[in-house]
C-alpha cells in the first residue's frame, strides 16, 4: 500500500487476527464489492514526476492534482528539481508500485491459482472533497491498475477494481532480499531490480490504519475505502528502467530524479477494501 493499497471479503465473518490481536477496522455499509489482500511479501514503490497532459483520465468531481510546485513546499528534493527546470513545477507527483500478494480474495473467492500473485498500480497525488463514507486520508487518486494475465477469475477482479487491466506482469524474488519486476504496457515496458538492506522495522503508526483512494476515468464516481495492518519497512535500493515512449520512460529520464525519488519497500501487511459508488 502506498500505504497501501487494496481491497475485502467477509464483512459478516470473523476477520483473521495476528498474534497481537490486531484486526481490520470496520468498513462503511453499502460496499459494491469487497476484497482481502493477505501475506504481502513485497510492496515496492517508486515516486516520480510526470507531465499531467500525458493523461486524459477524468478526475472525480472537484478534485485537482497536486503539482510539483505545491508539493515542493514540503519536499526539498522536489524543490530542487523544479528549480533546475521551471517546467517541472507544472508536473504531477505519481507513484508506481509493484506487489506480490500471497492471497487475493474477492467477495469470498480466491481469484488466482496456488502461490503468490503480482499486482501493480499507479497513483497520483491529489486533493478534493470527501464523501461521508470515506475513511482515513485521501491523498491519492488511482490512475491505473494492472494484474497478471494469468489470473483465473478476471471478472471477479473487475467487480472489485473496475480499472483493472490484465498484462504481462511479474514480481519475483530472485533470492533472499532481491526482487525483480516487469510490467509490459502498450507503449513501454518497465523493469526494476530491488534489493532490501538494513533492519526491517514495524511501521510506527496506530493499527488498524485506514485510507481512501478515489478512481479516475470511467470509474471516477467510485472509490476504495481500505483498512489495513501489519506494515513493515526496510531500506532498499532499486535500479529502475523503462523502454519505449510513455509516461514512465519520460519520468525516469528527468535529470537528477533518481537521487530525489528513492525506492520504498514494505511487506507483512494485510488489507481489507470496499468499493463504493454513487449513493443510490
Amino acid at each position: 500500500m502506498r500505504t497501501l493499497m487494496l481491497a475485502p471479503a467477509f464483512l459478516t465473518v470473523a476477520m483473521p487476527t495476528l498474534a497481537s490481536d490486531v484486526t481490520f477496522g470496520k468498513l462503511p455499509p453499502g460496499a459494491i464489492s469487497t476484497n482481502v489482500v493477505k501475506d504481502v511479501s513485497a510492496e515496492i514503490c517508486r515516486d516520480h514526476l510526470f507531465d499531467p497532459s500525458s493523461i486524459v483520465a477524468r478526475l472525480p468531481k472537484d478534485y485537482r492534482l497536486i503539482l510539483a510546485a505545491e508539493y515542493a513546499r514540503e519536499d526539498p528534493g522536489v524543490a530542487d528539481l523544479t528549480k533546475s527546470n521551471a517546467k517541472y513545477s507544472t508536473y504531477a507527483v505519481g507513484s508506481l508500485c509493484f506487489m506480490s500478494a500471497g492471497s487475493f480474495v474477492v467477495d469470498g473467492v480466491r481469484v488466482h491459482s496456488t502461490g503468490p500473485t503480482p499486482m501493480a498500480f499507479w497513483w497520483v497525488r491529489a486533493a478534493g472533497p470527501r464523501d461521508s463514507r470515506m475513511q482515513g486520508k485521501v491523498d491519492w487518486l488511482q490512475l491505473a491498475s494492472w494484474y497478471s494475465k494469468d489470473v483465473i477469475l478476471r471478472g471477479k477482479i473487475l467487480a472489485t477494481d473496475p480499472m483493472a487491466k490484465f498484462v504481462d506482469l511479474s514480481v519475483l524474488q530472485a533470492e533472499p532480499g532481491l526482487w525483480r519486476m516487469h510490467l509490459e504496457l502498450p507503449n513501454e515496458s518497465i523493469e526494476a531490480e530491488v534489493r532490501g538492506s538494513g533492519q526491517r522495522k514495524k511501521r510506527n503508526a496506530p493499527q488498524p490504519g485506514a485510507m481512501t483512494v478515489p478512481f479516475t476515468g470511467e470509474s471516477a464516481d467510485r472509490f476504495w475505502v481500505i483498512t489495513y495492518f501489519g506494515h513493515h519497512h526496510q531500506p532498499a535500493k532499486g535500479q529502475w528502467r523503462a523502454k519505449g515512449a510513455g509516461v514512465f520512460s519520460d519520468a525516469l529520464q528527468i535529470p537528477g530524479e533518481a537521487s530525489v525519488f528513492r525506492t520504498s519497500f514494505q511487506d507483512g501487511w494485510s488489507a481489507l477494501s470496499g468499493l463504493y459508488g454513487p449513493v443510490q
